[in-house]
């Protein structure tokens, strides 16, 4: 055994610690988080209801995409909080006139979805309209899929790319899905 590995903490003691850290923290983000699902909590009936997606899997994807923030974008890799949905408009405008691969919204929607359908940034920026297309987009990998693991994975990641960062995805939402089951 090398010195180096000898004098280092075994990775299980990292993860124990990083998980109490963690269960420390949840009360605070979870109640804050909580506070804003409910906020949008109406708008994942309808097209749940039409698209036969289970809520609490919709309400999941949601809370482990953008926390439930209706203006959060993700611009190539990296989160952006605009408080306003016009800030959010000009910053996601910019990322498309630059080419920048990008996610928009609760469900965070990508350009990829944006630019195959030609949307006005405006519709997707809006909550009730974001959410809709979202569950529209899980819906066509749960027809693809069926209701498992592989339709939550491929919402985030194509799969055939990177396995385990789907299957990473899928068990994050898994930890949503229970929390707002236990939350009920």
């Amino acid at each position: 055994m090398k010195a180096r590995e000898k004098d280092s903490l075994p990775l299980g003691w990292f993860c124990a610690a990083l998980c109490l850290l963690l269960l420390m923290e949840a009360p605070v983000y979870g109640g804050v988080l909580q506070e804003r699902q409910k906020l949008l909590d109406s708008l994942f009936d309808a097209p749940c209801a039409k698209y036969e997606v289970p809520k609490v899997l919709a309400l999941a994807i949601a809370r482990q995409e953008s926390g439930c923030h209706p203006w959060i974008l993700n611009i190539s890799g990296t989160d952006v909080r605009p408080r306003t949905k016009e800030d959010a408009l000009r910053l996601a405008s910019w990322a498309l006139q630059a080419g920048r691969s990008f996610d928009v919204g609760v469900m965070q929607v990508n350009s990829y979805w944006i630019k195959k359908y030609d949307w006005p940034l405006d519709l997707v920026l809006d909550p009730e309209n974001n959410v809709k297309i979202g569950v529209w987009i899980l819906a066509q990998e749960i027809q693809r899929h069926g209701l498992n693991w592989k339709a939550v994975a491929y919402y985030h990641t194509p799969l055939h790319r990177n396995p385990a960062r789907g299957r990473a995805y899928a068990l994050s939402v898994a930890g949503h899905v229970k929390n707002i089951l236990a939350e009920k």
